[in-house]
């Protein structure tokens, strides 16, 4: 495969691997490269989920920080609120239309809980997704090698 000079050859990043994997095939050396892969492989793997640990904590403190002032009022009203307490339902809601009053130090607690609960949700989610995005990313490209080293070793460099 032949790049253009004018191209970067960094912009298709499956073909960019190509060219490199025909390059070390034509060098004697792709052997080399896939041992070297195999055996990096855990330890980059490790690293990988290390830093999208580090990524996800970072982006959910900042969650924490804002959904505090939301939680204060700073940013807006809450949803609906529900407290079982004593076996009796109190509900509270943006409309203004109150159940049976309780002491306010419950409803607090119940925003706080309900709130909590929300954002380890979220961080759950933003961190499985991020992990299956970037993983995802790393099988793609052991495909695009797999796949280049099959050829290369079919047709012969």
């Amino acid at each position: 495969m032949l790049l253009s000079s004018n191209l970067n050859p960094e912009a298709d990043s499956f073909a960019y691997m190509e060219t490199l994997l025909e390059s070390l095939a034509v060098l004697g050396k792709l052997g080399n490269a896939l041992d070297n892969i195999a055996q990096r492989l855990p330890n980059e793997i490790f690293t990988l989920v290390e830093t999208t640990l580090g990524e996800v904590e970072e982006r959910a403190e900042f969650g924490r920080k804002r959904s505090m002032l939301t939680a204060n009022g700073a940013l807006g009203g809450s949803d609906g609120i529900y407290v079982f307490s004593s076996g009796n339902l109190v509900s509270t809601t943006t409309t203004g239309h109150r159940g049976p009053l309780l002491k306010s130090s419950y409803l607090r607690l119940a925003a706080l809980e309900s709130l909590a609960k929300r954002v380890d949700h979220d961080i759950l989610k933003d961190l499985f997704w991020t992990l299956y995005s970037k993983l995802d990313a790393v099988a793609q490209g052991f495909r695009v090698v797999t796949e280049v080293a099959n050829r290369i070793g079919s047709v012969g460099f």
